[in-house]
């Protein structure tokens, strides 16, 4: 404590006044002797102790007067552990832009009352003080390179933010923000943290990241202290009055020109409120394309089917939104891209060619991949199959496929290896199945090569009996099993696998009705077991694998352990065996090209080819993109050759040019600035477009906040203050640095001590008279 006016403090002595005119007054008295005054000595004796204790009592509180009054004349300040003054301050401000934040509250958007917040405790800042500020939204990310001393600036640059992002990553947005104030000198450092304080954003932070927190806060050299800035939350019994459309679920499967397809859409409600007819609508690339009716229940979800279809090839923007008067209008819709293919090329190779229709290795494939020309039905296929011997595959004919199928084959020639392997490894997929005519041994040494190789795994011994096929030419082969299983079943289970998952749903086929006769072990080897990307795609009841995939540099390599045609099987003769050749290689064509629908703060990536002349024809560049074949071997890969941009243009509306870079075969874009949810668009050297969606946690639609007693106990676990506006800082700041005037409580006081001093006073003298 300190006074600012301590002269005013030498009149406490005047408290020696009223204890100067009671002795005086005590020792001035003169006996006088009355004859009656025997009569009240019995009286007098009986209250003499009860007299004495009154006069004592309005000494004392006589005396109190003056010097409480020199006191509060002095003006006393509580300081605390001592007046900072002006001194500056180090400040980081963790400000939570995730789009809950959009959500309108009766005085304007949870949002805006945290940025004017801030904006008017940085304003009351001493100068010289630093500020930091990190946003919290999709990830942590600091509004500034380094700490401002420039408050209008770090005032006028927030006021410039919008809402909108990811989910709030709190734990690294404060870690980010102790780092920050590490580096910035200053003899106090705070850390103000404005958020709505939903449950799910906290929940992280309680425990071991909780304490670690409070312990680096506490331990630096300059102890910083915590703030936490909370708005009003729900009344206990309240719930927010929000609907979402929580999710959207597209076709795992490619999907081609002219195909219908669904969209299933969820939506879920956080009102209090039940909707017995919410109109929910879908859009194709912004055209209305059909608005259904639903009801949703309080707290409940609903979904909703759309069918849709497009006769344009390329990427896409699917939009569903409900008709919804609520708290968080950003939520009430939602995107997603998809990607329509016009044709893929692909090359079946056929290594056991035959003179008569169905004979040949690859004829009953050839027919599943196509089945509207072979049917001469005026629909196009969706792929476009080209059949060859292997003693025709050249590097040419590669740069024309986007799928290769090695169906039996028996052995390339080096040079094919080598083409084959560049190809793949550029972008590519291959598919390889097993049969009759494999030369088993240049398989393991050219194809598998010890796991160096195309294959994910080398043939194994076979297993099975039955009609094995006649080989006009015999070639090496594996040995057959001599004990074991004669038959095998495909094991029915849900897949995760793109390609497969179509079979999840019964009404597309049981593969588990097929009778496989014939398969090679594919011998999972611990070379198998450490390649990157190898993986099961589906497994026989023998417990031998049927599919294996593995990933190699650009593209995918897809192995089957049996036959494509009716040799080793009864695959071909199945109703499932059109759409399973159908999706497997489909899925292989468009397994390469990165997601389109992403999560907040993921990577963006477009592949593309290298511009050629053909792209100076707006129609030739079109057809050109959507059978999308691999680029040619010769991508420019000279450093001296400066590679094409790409223009972004991201949710707000903002543009920026992103370079591109050589991956493999291909030419690729990429940005990583995608905290905002919403639809990025990339235009393409050739003019054509690439979606992004990108989405966040559906729990942001979740408006309730934790109740008052929650962020107690918050602040509480962070040893942390807890404010409830901007006026609480500053009215603690104030307290900090220029102390706490106490004089009107002392003038409360004085003005007390002398209503005492008369009521005592006439009490006393009437109790005496």
């Amino acid at each position: 404590m300190s006074l600012l006016n301590p002269l005013l403090a030498i009149g406490a002595g005047a408290l020696l006044i009223p204890l100067l005119i009671h002795i005086f007054n005590r020792s001035r008295f003169r006996t006088i002797e009355w004859g009656a005054m025997h009569l009240l000595e019995s009286v007098i004796s009986q209250n003499r102790r009860r007299l004495r204790i009154d006069q004592l009592i309005l000494l004392l509180i006589r005396c109190l007067i003056p010097a409480v009054l020199a006191f509060c004349l002095a003006r006393p300040v509580l300081t605390g552990g001592g007046l900072l003054g002006d001194a500056p301050v180090a400040l980081a401000v963790v400000l939570d832009n995730s789009y809950s934040m959009e959500a309108a509250d009766p005085g304007g958007t949870r949002f805006n009352g945290a940025v004017e917040s801030a904006c008017r405790v940085i304003g009351e800042l001493p100068r010289g003080s630093q500020v930091a500020v990190v946003l919290t939204g999709g990830r942590p990310t600091p509004l500034f390179d380094a700490p401002l001393a420039d408050l209008q600036t770090v005032i006028r640059r927030l006021r410039q933010q919008k809402p909108g992002l990811g989910a709030s990553d709190i734990p690294g947005s404060l870690e980010l923000a102790a780092d920050l104030l590490e580096s910035m000198p200053a003899v106090r450092r705070q850390m103000l943290v404005l958020s709505d304080y939903q449950p799910a954003d906290w929940s992280t932070l309680s425990g071991g990241p909780a304490a670690a927190l409070q312990k680096r806060l506490q331990s630096s050299d300059i102890p910083t202290q915590l703030l936490l800035l909370a708005g009003t939350p729900l009344q206990p019994d309240a719930r927010p009055d929000n609907i979402t459309v929580e999710s959207l679920q597209l076709p795992q499967q490619p999907i081609g020109v002219g195909q219908e397809f669904s969209v299933q859409a969820r939506l879920k409600s956080y009102s209090g409120r039940d909707l017995d007819a919410a109109s929910v609508a879908l859009t194709l690339d912004g055209q209305p394309v059909s608005t259904v009716q639903t009801a949703l229940k309080s707290g409940g979800t609903a979904e909703v089917l759309f069918r849709c279809r497009s006769d344009v090839a390329g990427s896409h923007v699917l939009t569903v939104a409900v008709t919804a008067d609520d708290l968080l209008p950003t939520d009430n819709q939602r995107s997603a891209v998809i990607d329509l293919l016009d044709t893929v090329r692909v090359l079946l190779i056929d290594g056991d060619p035959g003179s008569q229709p169905l004979q040949s290795e690859t004829d009953y494939l050839a027919v599943a991949l196509t089945p509207w020309t072979f049917g001469r039905v005026p629909l196009t296929d969706l792929l476009q199959t080209q059949v060859i011997p292997p003693a025709q595959l050249t590097e040419a004919a590669l740069q024309t496929a986007r799928v290769v199928v090695l169906a039996n084959v028996p052995r390339l020639t080096d040079p094919q290896t080598e083409w084959l392997t560049a190809w793949v490894r550029g972008g590519g997929s291959l598919l390889i199945s097993a049969g009759n005519r494999l030369d088993i041994e240049w398989h393991r040494t050219k194809l598998w090569n010890d796991g160096a190789g195309l294959l994910p795994s080398a043939w194994g011994e076979l297993r099975g009996a039955g009609d094995a096929g006649q080989a006009a030419t015999p070639a090496p082969a594996a040995p057959a099993s001599p004990a074991g299983p004669r038959t095998a079943r495909i094991v029915s289970q849900r897949s995760e696998h793109p390609a497969l998952a179509f079979f999840n749903d019964p009404a597309n086929g049981d593969l588990s009705t097929a009778e496989i006769r014939r398969w090679h072990v594919l011998t999972a080897t611990a070379a198998t077991e450490t390649q990157a990307g190898t993986a099961t795609a589906a497994i026989l009841d023998s417990g031998d694998p049927l599919l294996l995939e593995r990933r190699l540099g650009d593209g995918v390599v897809l192995q089957l352990a049996t036959a494509v045609d009716t040799d080793w099987s009864d695959l071909p003769l199945r109703p499932f065996y059109v759409p399973l050749m159908q999706q497997l290689v489909a899925t292989l064509a468009v397994q390469i090209q990165p997601p389109r629908n992403l999560s907040a703060g993921t990577a963006a990536v477009a592949l593309f080819y290298p511009p050629t002349a053909a792209d100076a024809d707006p129609a030739v560049a079109a057809k050109a993109a959507a059978t999308a074949p691999p680029p040619p071997q010769n991508t420019p890969t000279d450093t001296a050759t400066p590679l094409p941009a790409v223009t972004l243009v991201d949710p707000l509306g903002a543009r920026s040019t992103l370079p591109s870079r050589v991956q493999g075969r291909w030419l690729a874009a990429e940005t990583t600035a995608t905290q905002r949810p919403g639809i990025y668009l990339m235009t393409l050297p050739d003019g054509r477009p690439a979606h992004f969606a990108v989405q966040t946690d559906a729990a942001e639609s979740d408006l309730t906040l934790l109740d008052p007693q929650q962020q107690q106990d918050l602040a509480q676990q962070l040893n942390a203050v807890l404010l409830t506006s901007a006026e609480d800082w500053l009215e603690a700041d104030r307290r900090q640095r220029h102390g706490q005037e106490i004089w009107p409580w002392v003038l409360a006081g004085l003005l007390l001590l002398m209503c005492l001093e008369v009521v005592l006073q006439q009490r006393f003298a009437g109790v005496t008279a």
